[in-house]
């Protein structure tokens, strides 16, 4: 990453952060068991970082017959209905785990909603592969 001022503010601001949260876990173990989860988080979403740039496909023209083109409309459907299906239950899964495991709810609640994200960043990892693509 290039020094700029907004790199210089944002390596300042995470230290403060860490510090803060380091010692806030000191102070109570429900509150370090939560910053563990969310330092792991971060991890892999760092750990993301390193995978290879999506290569460029260029599809040949007319390769797909008429009767099998998708629809990116129902597909999209699809996968809005599920996740939304998934985050109405999400509540009551966390509150289901929290009362055997607090940290266990935590870690659920966060990877559930990391999970929406992930589906994101996989959809535009897609379209960049795609970009020159005529559908």
């Amino acid at each position: 990453m290039e020094k700029n001022i907004f790199s210089i503010i944002l390596n300042i601001g995470t230290v403060i952060v860490a510090a803060a949260l380091a010692y806030g876990s000191y102070r109570n173990a429900t509150f370090g068991y939560s910053v563990g989860i969310c330092v792991l988080i971060g991890a892999i979403v760092y750990a993301f970082r390193f995978l290879p740039a999506p290569q460029r496909r260029a599809r040949a023209v007319g390769s797909a017959p008429a009767a099998k083109a998708k629809s990116p409309a129902a597909s999209a459907a699809i996968v809005v209905a599920v996740v939304v299906g998934l985050m109405l239950l999400l509540p009551t899964v966390v509150l289901w785990l929290g009362a055997y495991s607090p940290e266990l709810g935590a870690f659920v609640g966060a990877v559930g909603l990391m999970a929406m994200f992930l589906i994101l960043w996989l959809r535009s990892r897609y379209q960049r592969s795609h970009e020159g693509d005529e559908s």
